[in-house]
């Protein structure tokens, strides 16, 4: 999977197959300190890590996201292949985004199920001819919004309090 080249410049490799590599890995917050774990790289792509925070921890065979989530990032869904690390041969911290450990890396981040994402939608005013927001965060907005969407003739006055 990978070269003998490529594995000597890190340490904690705990297991090399066909399959998969394992390796040290860490996350850390600059309030708690580090959170360690064990890294799984698959050849198909997948990134598992189990957190060895506590002996007992239950977070096993989770993603880097909810790994940099539970050592306390609360941006890991953007950063979390600068947040999560592994230990060079000389025993330095380096990002995981540094090292040749994401060539095979594919999947992207997925919305967990049943989580609703709407973005802001934007309407034209058959009086003014203005192009107005509706900032969709709750479902009375929504609701709001979607009324103006079936109304043809909708109006900014429709909704009283819009800017």
């Amino acid at each position: 999977m990978f070269t003998e080249e490529e594995l000597i410049q890190f340490h904690g490799v705990i297991q090399n197959t066909q399959e998969f590599l394992e390796i040290d890995c860490g996350c850390t917050n600059p309030r708690y300190g580090d959170t360690p774990g064990k890294l799984r790289v698959y050849i198909e792509g997948k990134i598992e890590i189990d957190c060895t925070c506590t002996h007992d921890c239950p977070k096993v065979n989770i993603s880097p996201i909810e790994f940099a989530r539970h050592a306390g990032r609360t941006n890991a869904h953007n950063n979390w292949t600068s947040q999560i690390w592994v230990f060079s041969h000389d025993g330095h911290k380096i990002a995981l985004w540094r090292t040749c450990l994401l060539k095979y890396h594919t999947h992207t981040f997925q919305r967990p199920l049943r989580q609703v994402i709407h973005r802001d939608e934007f309407l034209r005013c058959s009086q003014c001819n203005k192009e107005r927001r509706f900032i969709l965060r709750n479902k009375e907005a929504i609701k709001i919004y979607h009324q103006a969407l079936a109304n043809n003739n909708w109006r900014c006055s429709d909704v009283p309090n819009h800017s």
